[in-house]
């Protein structure tokens, strides 16, 4: 008798550079406060600007009741789904009335991806990913749910002008080698490259997905997060929720699904908490109602979630000053960068974006960079003592790329930069 079983097995053979990058670094990480002798993080998505606010203000929900020890809600109590209803109205601005039953809490934005995954696609089908993108979604997509991946380039890894026709080449490709897709996974903001799609290719997205036949998840994990417009103020905010867009001029809405979490905006990782929303679908919300209780919200989760959302001037005033401080740090890291001559693609959202190392390769190798050199350079960095996530992870095309996360205190932002720049010497 095999020791697990296939399921389990097809899982173990599931393939994720991104997660085995950080197993190579994952006892030499620290916070400096612990382990002066790791390696600064500067390579996972998290954002430290604004921790102490946030801790403090947890500190002040949380509140455990005589009914905590009880069961509660599995997908959410009504007063936190009503609490939620009103914060994705004012901030996502959903064209079409958005009602607390179209949402469900789930044990973060990765476990809301397999449980949705899980009820929209059957073994053997495909999910189309736009790359390059977050690593972990090889595992948020695949284990246990048998759904494959077929990665697909609609545009270059510095812009998000998309390529309708590479779309559909590939999904031809794909369909000439007996690949049923079935969904396809767009992360706006981009991870890795922080930049925001346009409305324009968002529509493009949606009428590709339209004329397939293919659920559209739109992971919007970093949309509030978006700085770009207080950088520059000439420019508009240039994140556009799928929900804010008519989409049913586009598509079948029984197609359209958001995930949320509240690790990025909201900083607070561990605390383990996302989000699936679809508006249209009746028997995929009961279908994602019965799997529920696997991935439980806890009552003393609930209750913290519901005293946080419950103070909204907190809320949309904490939001804002993130984003100051996240365009405030932004600006001083490309600074540091401009002055030292590494290239850089221009961010709009999220905590990190990708530095370009090929010209600091040609000039130490005198040829074009390999992925055998953005390795080389990787573990150069790990040895001067800082972590930054390579290209490679996150299925580049083009080695000699590395996502740097700068939202950090700027005195350990500036000292990881420039142990950044002793591991080009």
């Amino acid at each position: 008798m095999a020791a697990i079983s296939s399921r389990a097995a097809k899982t173990l053979a599931v393939d994720c550079p991104l997660n085995k990058a950080l197993m190579q670094v994952i006892d030499k990480l620290h916070h400096p406060e612990f382990n002066p002798q790791g390696a600064l993080n500067l390579g996972l998505a998290h954002n430290d600007l604004l921790h102490q606010k946030v801790f403090a203000k947890c500190q002040q929900c949380l509140e455990i009741v005589p009914h905590d020890v009880n069961y509660g809600a599995p997908q959410g109590s009504k007063r936190l789904l009503d609490l939620l209803q009103s914060f994705f109205t004012r901030h996502f601005k959903p064209y079409y009335p958005l009602e607390a039953e179209h949402i469900f809490t789930q044990t973060g934005a990765g476990a809301s991806v397999n449980q949705l995954i899980m009820s929209i696609a059957d073994e053997g089908d495909y999910c189309m990913l736009p790359g390059p993108y977050y690593g972990a979604f090889d595992l948020d997509i695949s284990v246990h749910t048998g759904v494959n991946i077929v990665e697909v380039f609609p545009h270059g890894i510095s812009d998000t002008n998309i390529d309708g026709d590479e779309l559909e080449r590939v999904y031809q490709l794909a369909q000439s080698e007996g690949k049923r897709i079935t969904s396809i996974l767009v992360t706006n903001p981009d991870n890795p490259s922080g930049r925001c799609y346009s409305r324009q290719d968002l529509e493009t997205f949606l009428k590709f997905a339209s004329k397939h036949n293919l659920h559209y998840v739109s992971d919007e994990i970093y949309a509030l997060s978006s700085f770009s417009h207080l950088v520059d103020t000439f420019k508009q905010d240039p994140f556009h929720s799928i929900l804010s867009i008519d989409y049913k001029s586009f598509i079948d809405p029984n197609l359209v699904h958001v995930i949320y979490g509240m690790s990025k905006d909201f900083a607070i990782n561990g605390f383990r908490v996302g989000f699936i929303i679809t508006q249209f679908n009746e028997p995929l919300r009961l279908a994602l109602m019965r799997s529920a209780g696997f991935s439980y919200t806890s009552t003393i989760m609930d209750r913290l979630l519901s005293n946080l959302f419950s103070d909204e001037i907190w809320i949309d005033e904490y939001l804002q000053e993130n984003r100051q401080m996240l365009a405030e740090t932004y600006t001083k890291a490309i600074q540091f960068l401009t002055k030292h001559s590494i290239d850089f693609i221009p961010a709009e959202a999220g905590p990190f974006f990708m530095i370009d190392v090929r010209s600091i390769i040609r000039r130490n190798r005198n040829r074009e960079a390999t992925f055998e050199d953005e390795t080389q350079l990787w573990h150069n960095m790990i040895t001067r003592g800082v972590y930054l996530a390579p290209g490679s992870v996150f299925h580049s095309q083009d080695p000699g790329f590395f996502r740097l996360t700068f939202a950090l205190p700027w005195e350990i932002l500036e000292h990881g930069l420039n142990l950044v720049l002793e591991s080009f010497e």
